[in-house]
């Protein structure tokens, strides 16, 4: 039974050690901004640090969605549960692991806890979920219904 969930938790585990001090902001700076200054060697160092820190902000939703991707499989494989029942599971490991992490980083010196990480990655769980179960439904979620959706057709 927990064969098929070895790779989501070791991907946990290193979703959790990214999230330690060893990987804070201050932590990263050394390592990505002068990579950033060769990309972009004209750029000042305000914009390095803002697009230093869009990657970071992105990096949440890519690792979440990583691990939503792996948690649904291993839900799947089981083949004891649908592929809905088996996306919400999914969606709600990732969703409690954010908080973890995020709480964890608020106990910690050189980190800060943050509920915009944890809205980032429940998103990317979110989105690879979805992603999953459009694909497999073979359809596209609908639109959210907005005054465009409500209006009459003008030609019919």
């Amino acid at each position: 039974m927990t064969r098929p969930f070895h790779v989501p938790l070791l991907w946990l585990a290193l979703v959790l050690f990214l999230g330690s001090s060893y990987f804070g902001t201050q932590q990263s700076q050394p390592l990505i901004l002068p990579v950033l200054k060769r990309v972009a060697p004209h750029a000042t160092a305000a914009e390095l640090n803002s697009v230093h820190a869009l990657l970071r902000k992105l990096s949440h939703l890519g690792e979440y969605a990583v691990l939503a991707l792996l948690w649904l499989r291993g839900f799947l494989v089981t083949r004891r549960v649908s592929l809905r029942a088996a996306a919400w599971a999914a969606l709600l490991v990732c969703m409690a692991c954010a908080f973890v992490d995020e709480a964890h980083q608020s106990m910690l010196p050189s980190r800060t806890g943050s509920a915009l990480d944890v809205v980032l990655d429940s998103l990317g769980a979110l989105l690879a979920v979805m992603l999953v179960r459009a694909g497999r439904d073979g359809t596209v979620p609908a639109p959210a219904a907005g005054p465009a959706a409500a209006a009459p057709d003008p030609g019919g």
